[in-house]
């Protein structure tokens, strides 16, 4: 269990992993719209575009597995504040970047410090906070990306059409340095007090990874990964090249489906602590099937204005498939091993963001140009996502899980 400490605290060094969260999400969803531009500037294939985001995605990936033990092990503080230097750093050289070769080499940086923070923040919000308001604290992580999200998406159209798209990852950059000084400084979370493998029967890594609960979590959350990034890097691309809008309407329209994601990932997060609680399978489920009618609508739509109300509640089953798998080991994992459990979470959704929009590329051009065959591709992701939640059940009778956190 963590140390006591102030609400006052508690709240600040909560707000310097919110920023830091904030700072991630802006150069990650940056990208999905400078890719526009830079494909043009670089003279790149929807391949070789799709290659650039996922580059990002396979470093992540393999940093989550690491970042998950050395978590367990040290605790959140260095992984976070390490994870957020690399970040900033690495969107400031995104700025710099002059060929397809130097983009792809500093994104793929980039993404050891994405695969981080996530794991680290999974480890500290079980330091910072109780079990019964972890979802909440997690939701508003994800409200962090979100927001974060929303802000990219516009800002980074609007300067794109006026600065060109480098002026967005120096800004970025700089307020990640600055993020990572606050970090240095004050970024304290109380260290927890482990128990040993006897006092609290925590299963050994051999054991743990032959777990089903384990890798039915962890398909669950790949699929989903899968539509989710497939579909937030290809989006402003499909409303450009599809739907003929330019680079600033582009921003501005895919700030209200995110917008739509952002409330319902912090009203889930509230009903998960609260009415629904336990209830974490039927969200998944329910949210599965909204997003994948909504996806098929959404392509389907005569026009602009149907179409981005169907994205809009893609976006909030989306958000409640996420919130509802991430707050299952927050809130049923031991202490001793959530750190090692959802490194290997943020694993399979780091492999997912390197697969999909890699995939959707090729999709994309082996069909002539055309989304459909990427929509069914997400759609079809969401199928195994329903049937995950359908067969997934919590041990809740076994210690080796479920410890006092």
């Amino acid at each position: 269990m963590g140390l006591q400490m102030s609400t006052g605290r508690r709240n600040f060094i909560f707000s310097l992993l919110f920023l830091g969260w904030l700072v991630d999400s802006l150069t990650l969803f940056g990208m999905n719209v400078a890719i526009i531009p830079i494909s043009k500037e670089l003279n790149l294939s929807q391949t070789q575009s799709g290659m650039v985001i996922s580059s990002f995605w396979l470093s992540s990936a393999m940093m989550t597995l690491i970042a998950g033990w050395v978590s367990d092990k040290f605790g959140s503080r260095k992984v976070i504040t390490i994870a957020v230097f690399i970040i900033s750093l690495f969107s400031l050289l995104t700025g710099m970047a002059g060929s397809f070769v130097a983009i792809l080499g500093i994104r793929f940086v980039l993404g050891l410090g994405d695969g981080g923070l996530p794991t680290g923040s999974g480890v500290a919000i079980t330091e910072i906070y109780k079990r019964e308001v972890r979802a909440r604290a997690k939701s508003m992580l994800l409200a962090a990306q979100l927001i974060g999200g929303v802000l990219a998406l516009y800002l980074t159209g609007l300067i794109s059409d006026v600065w060109g798209w480098r002026v967005m990852f120096y800004i970025v950059g700089g307020l990640g340095l600055v993020t990572t000084l606050l970090l240095v400084k004050f970024y304290n979370p109380p260290k927890m007090v482990k128990q040993t493998q006897e006092q609290s029967n925590s299963l050994p890594m051999k054991e743990l990874y032959k777990s089903k609960v384990l890798w039915t979590i962890v398909i669950m959350y790949f699929c989903s990964s899968v539509v989710h990034w497939g579909f937030s890097s290809w989006l402003p691309s499909y409303l450009e090249e599809t739907r003929h809008l330019n680079l600033r309407a582009v921003g501005s329209l895919s700030m209200i489906p995110q917008a739509c994601g952002l409330v319902a990932a912090v009203l889930t997060g509230y009903l998960i602590d609260k009415a629904l609680a336990g209830k974490e399978k039927l969200i998944v489920i329910i949210g599965a099937i909204v997003s994948g009618v909504c996806l098929y609508l959404m392509f389907k739509a005569p026009n602009i204005q149907v179409a981005l109300t169907y994205q809009s509640i893609f976006s909030i089953g989306d958000s409640m498939i996420a919130m509802a798998i991430i707050t299952i080991p927050l809130k049923y994992v031991s202490q001793n091993i959530i750190g090692s459990f959802m490194g290997m979470m943020y694993f399979a959704g780091g492999l997912a963001g390197f697969i999909a929009p890699t995939a959707m590329g090729a999709l994309i051009d082996g069909f002539g140009g055309s989304f459909e065959a990427a929509f069914f591709f997400l759609i079809g992701a969401l199928v195994v996502v329903v049937i995950c939640g359908l067969l997934y059940k919590i041990p809740t009778n076994n210690p080796s899980f479920v410890g006092d956190n």
